[in-house]
């Protein structure tokens, strides 16, 4: 096509494409000196319905746009049923490109300090211009991003997205292409605002400091899961000496819900100022934009920049930690502590057990853990053979204090939600209470009385479980008990005997609950 005349410009060399359209190099027929970047439309996009008529009216828009960092719109217009536009012809690096020639093995992305927050800050401001004329950027992307030779970034298609961006997307063919870097809004059907800009910031960011694009996926239905329920990999897990702020900014800025991103660019420029100034005092020297259209020469003087950087790191004072002065006597120091600490006595078995006394003698039960944590167990790993006996009652001790502290808890927080429910839960409290008889009897009634009941099948067929699981019998130690229980019998008559029947009469009221619903649990008592 060099040589074709479309509309005031004759078209030259082909500098660019892309999905929406070609790039050419053009020279304004009236003035030869004026050259632009002039941008065909495929004409599959122009033969839409009403896609004329709407990319007149998006053109008007652009003319709102003046500001260093976003390359200038001319004009527009339709051209034998083709639509193209015109803007300023950038010479510089695209992004992209800027990307693959600064990668190292231990910086996968561009310096921090003298370029990423300088084009960073370029990018935001460029932002903050188009949101404060109510135009959106909508495909924020490197591939979009042109460094200039002195530094200058300028943002390319501004407003374009609103044109070309439709659901469904397809897949581009570049690694860092638009499904990289689009707002979960977009994919769920959301209207697009200034946050939906802002996410695809901080995809940009991400993709300044890490040299990657936050997500990489394989087809559009995996990019909208990605965007839409999959937290990116933290920046500082990329770039380690990434500050923290910044990573917290580009994370902030990555957020699914629009309301915890940033509100708007000047927040987000607030904040990189602030980053560069806790920066700056810590003694990093950054390369920082005075003003808007200043890039401070960063590609140009990125070398010399790394020089300075050197001169200036071997002409500061040394830390304080990596003079010899210091650090020797702190490691004789350490040494010495060292050698305090393992000649230092220690107590003996004897006094460890002592100790604990005072502790297993309280009332509390606290108290007893505490002698376990502090003397106790230290003096059972270091002397394994010293008070085993007394060591394991008193473990024993412990552990039955903590189960019974366990049950009476676990009991206290069920909440019945019906009478089935609740009287599952007797019927499990009297198996754990070891009344197998009342069990199977309540977990009887459950299963007989909501056998056919809605809502209760839940509670019918766990009865009918716990009565299969216990599988009862009488117990088998029943001539135990017996002994047991008349031993208990002959203390009563004893504390009688003796005239203390205060006592008795408590032991008796103690037997008669303990045995309540028993044959003779009142019979012997009487005798």
């Amino acid at each position: 096509m060099t040589g074709l005349k479309i509309g005031p410009w004759i078209l030259g060399t082909e500098i660019g494409g892309g999905p929406i359209g070609t790039v050419f190099r053009a020279a304004h027929a009236d003035d030869p000196a004026k050259v632009a970047a002039v941008k065909l439309i495929r004409p599959e996009l122009c033969q839409a319905a009403g896609f004329q008529e709407k990319f007149q009216a998006e053109m008007l828009a652009l003319h709102r746009l003046n500001h260093p960092n976003i390359a200038r719109y001319y004009e527009s217009g339709i051209h034998a049923g083709a639509a193209y536009f015109a803007c300023e012809l950038v010479e510089g690096t695209p992004l992209t490109e800027l990307l693959k020639a600064a990668r190292k093995p231990d910086e996968p992305g561009l310096d921090w300090r003298t370029i990423g927050l300088s084009l960073a800050l370029q990018a935001t401001r460029a932002l903050k211009h188009g949101h404060h004329r109510s135009l959106l950027h909508r495909d924020l992307k490197p591939g979009n991003v042109i460094v200039q030779a002195d530094g200058v970034l300028k943002l390319t298609d501004f407003g374009m997205g609103r044109l070309f961006l439709a659901s469904p997307l397809s897949l581009p063919a570049e690694p860092m292409g638009t499904a990289c870097y689009l707002a979960p809004e977009f994919f769920i059907g959301k209207p697009l605002t200034r946050r939906s800009d802002l996410y695809a910031l901080g995809g940009l960011f991400y993709t300044l400091f890490c040299g990657r694009p936050p997500f990489a996926a394989g087809t559009t239905a995996e990019f909208m899961h990605k965007h839409c329920y999959v937290l990116p990999d933290r920046p500082v897990q990329f770039v380690p000496k990434l500050p923290h702020d910044l990573d917290e900014l580009i994370c902030m800025l990555l957020q699914k819900d629009p309301n915890r991103r940033p509100a708007s660019a000047p927040a987000v420029i607030e904040e990189l100022d602030r980053i560069r100034g806790k920066a700056e005092r810590k003694g990093e020297k950054i390369v920082w934009p005075s003003a808007e259209g200043d890039g401070t020469g960063t590609l140009a003087a990125l070398s010399a920049e790394a020089e300075a950087n050197a001169a200036f790191d071997a002409a500061r004072p040394r830390p304080l930690m990596s003079r010899p002065t210091v650090v020797i006597p702190l490691f004789l120091l350490f040494v010495a502590f060292s050698l305090a600490m393992y000649f230092w006595p220690r107590p003996t078995a004897e006094e460890m057990f002592q100790s604990a006394q005072p502790f297993l003698a309280s009332e509390n039960p606290d108290d007893w853990q505490y002698a376990w944590n502090e003397y106790l167990q230290p003096l059972s790993e270091k002397f394994p053979d010293a008070h085993s006996a007394e060591l394991s009652a008193i473990r024993t001790r412990i552990d039955d204090r903590s189960k019974l502290k366990r049950a009476i808890d676990t009991g206290g927080r069920v909440k019945a939600g019906s009478e089935a429910e609740r009287l599952y839960f007797r019927g499990l409290a009297l198996m754990q209470a070891g009344d197998r008889e009342q069990a199977r009897q309540t977990w009887q009634a459950v299963q007989t009385m909501y056998a056919d009941q809605p809502g209760e099948e839940r509670w019918f067929k766990l009865a009918g479980h716990g009565m299969a699981e216990m599988s009862f019998k009488p117990p088998a130690n029943d001539s135990e008990r017996q002994r047991a229980k008349q031993a208990t019998l002959d203390r009563i008559q004893a504390l009688r005997t003796q005239g203390k029947n205060a006592e008795a009469d408590a032991m008796l009221a103690a037997y008669r609950q303990a045995y309540q619903g028993e044959d003779d649990a009142e019979a012997k008592p009487r005798e």
